[in-house]
């Protein structure tokens, strides 16, 4: 009972002296437009980090990529890729139903962000084929 009052006591007066001073609530809407808001355009036009690599794993969601200097040895981890992504040389792609992509294909994939995980993830991706 003594804490329901002391928050009743603690909000009126916050809400209070804010009206009364002509200070607007941290929690009211304001009406006065923010300098700080960062427009839609500049965070589009952000640079993106890009990945280039061979595709060595595809399921219905998900490309696995992986930065190697040959098809052949990117293919060589396709069951063991692991040890690629405690290297930083692995991404995971994600892909729509109807994209199609074959193992060995080289790909670079830009995207505006990566996961922190293990493999990292890419975020809003745009995948290109690199033809060899």
């Amino acid at each position: 009972m003594f804490t329901k009052k002391l928050v009743t006591v603690a909000t009126t007066l916050a809400l209070g002296c804010g009206f009364s001073f002509s200070i607007t609530p941290a929690f009211a809407d304001s009406n006065e437009v923010s300098t700080t808001n960062t427009p839609i355009s500049s965070i589009q036009n952000q640079e993106q980090l890009s990945f280039t690599g061979y595709v060595i794993s595809v399921d219905s969601h998900y490309l696995v990529v992986a930065n190697t200097s040959t098809k052949e040895e990117a293919l060589s981890y396709q069951n063991n890729w692991w040890e690629l992504a405690s290297q930083n040389k692995i991404l995971r792609v994600p892909i729509s139903s109807g994209d199609n992509y074959a193992l060995g294909e080289k790909l670079n994939v830009f995207a505006k962000a990566w996961t922190y995980s293990i493999p990292p993830i890419a975020i809003m991706p745009t995948i290109e084929k690199v033809v060899e």
